[in-house]
Formats: C-alpha cells, structure tokens, sequence
C-alpha cells in the first residue's frame, strides 16, 4: 500500500476546517453562554448576600430599638409610680394638715367627707400623672414602634396557655364567617398584616379574615377582637391597664 501524501494533506486541511468551523460556532459561543451564566449567577448571589445582610441590619436595628423601647416603658412606669407616691403623699399630707386643728369628734363626724376628699386629690393626681405619660408616649409612637409591637403579639400568640388559646379558638369559631376586627394605630405593611394573619391563624386554628382600620386613639400597635375575645397590645390599654391596677391597689 503506497501512502498518498495529497490525500494526507487534504485529511489534514479538512480537520484543521473543521476545527475552526467549531471554534467559530460552537465551542466558542458556548463558552459565551457559559460566562454569561456564571457572571449571571455571581450578580444573583452578591444581590442575595446583600438582601440578607439588609434583612440582618434590619433585625438588629429593629431588635434595638424594641430594647430601646422596654427600656423607655420601665423607666416611663418607674417614673410614674414615683409620681403618683409623690402626689399621694402631698395630698395626705394637705389632709393631714387641715385635720390637725379639728376636733376628735369633728373628725369622726366628717370622715366620709375627708376619705372622698383624699380619694379625689388620689385621682386628680393620678389623672395628671397619666395625661403626662400619655403625652410623652404619643411623641415616642411611631408606625416602627407599631411594627416592634406586631411582633411582639405574634410572638405572645405563638406563646399563649391553653386556656386562652381555647378561649380564641372558640371565638374564632362562633364569627363563622365575619372577618377579624383590628384596629391599628398606624398603617400596617403587608408584612405585618401577613404576621398577624399567620399568627392568628395558627392561635385560632383557621384561617381569619381581617378587616383592618385607623385608631390613632390608640398612640402605638394594635387592638384586635375575634368576636367576644379582644387581644391588647397597644399602649393605650396597655397604660389604662397601669391605671387600673394602681387604682385597685
């Protein structure tokens, strides 16, 4: 067999065609496919690592600020305990003073009129004292000061005895199909309606329609009512309920 260098020559010339004919159109157009993949790939995951180290910032801050917050309320109710002992004692004392005077039988005679005297000074300066803290706290509200509390009831939901989840359960079957009243001292974001409806949804063990309103009454978070069951957690009841204790005591 003689060996045939043009047809050699002829094979050589069509393999190095052919390697340029896939360079050309196919090797290196996959390779553009390939990069332009990979730098796809690398932008999706930096945007994903920035998205989540935003998400943890925002965890911090809001972690923070709801510190902040319990900080501020213990200080607030400290204080307000310390002026309502600073009131009751000037008003006994008053008392004190404009019986030192008077007869032992005048005493006994007009010690109704003395006891309702004492306990409205009592409530004069608790109604001030109050009014005082309700001021403040209107100027620290805020719809982020709403959003830490949406947490927080989210999460006293999730905690709650089976006592009251029983309770809410009960309620939430006897609406049927009437939505959930929530009545909200600032606008609630998707986010924090979604928390809510998860929440109670899994409280009340169903799915609860809601029907969200305006109450700045409120000063900060919310008030919901699944039928005869009310859920506080707004700083409105939330001082109403200090006052009443403090009343009681």
């Amino acid at each position: 067999m003689q060996f045939d260098w043009t047809t050699f020559v002829l094979e050589v010339l069509n393999f190095l065609v052919l390697l340029w004919i896939l360079k050309r159109f196919l090797y290196q157009p996959v390779l553009d496919v390939l990069d332009a993949r990979q730098a796809r790939v690398k932008a999706e995951m930096a945007q994903a690592e920035k998205l989540q180290n935003e998400a943890a910032a925002l965890g911090q801050q809001y972690q923070e600020r709801l510190a902040h917050w319990t900080q501020e309320r213990e200080q607030l109710r400290q204080q307000l305990q310390q002026d309502l002992a600073q009131q009751r004692a000037s008003g006994m004392e008053k008392i004190r003073q404009s019986l030192t005077d008077e007869e032992a039988k005048a005493r006994v005679r007009n010690a109704a009129t003395t006891a309702s005297h004492e306990a409205e000074l009592i409530r004069q300066a608790a109604d001030e004292a109050y009014e005082n803290v309700a001021a403040m706290l209107r100027r620290l509200a805020s719809p982020t000061l709403t959003a830490g509390i949406v947490r927080l009831l989210v999460e006293d939901l999730a905690a709650l005895p089976d006592e009251q989840q029983q309770a809410l359960r009960t309620a939430a079957k006897k609406i049927a199909t009437e939505a959930v009243d929530i009545a909200s001292a600032h606008p609630l974001d998707d986010a924090a309606q979604q928390e809510i409806a998860r929440g109670l949804a899994a409280a009340a063990g169903r799915r609860l329609a809601l029907a969200i309103r305006p109450d700045p009454a409120l000063i900060a978070g919310v008030r919901i009512a699944v039928g005869e069951c009310l859920l506080h957690a707004n700083l409105l009841d939330e001082l109403a309920f200090f006052r009443r204790r403090d009343e009681q005591s």
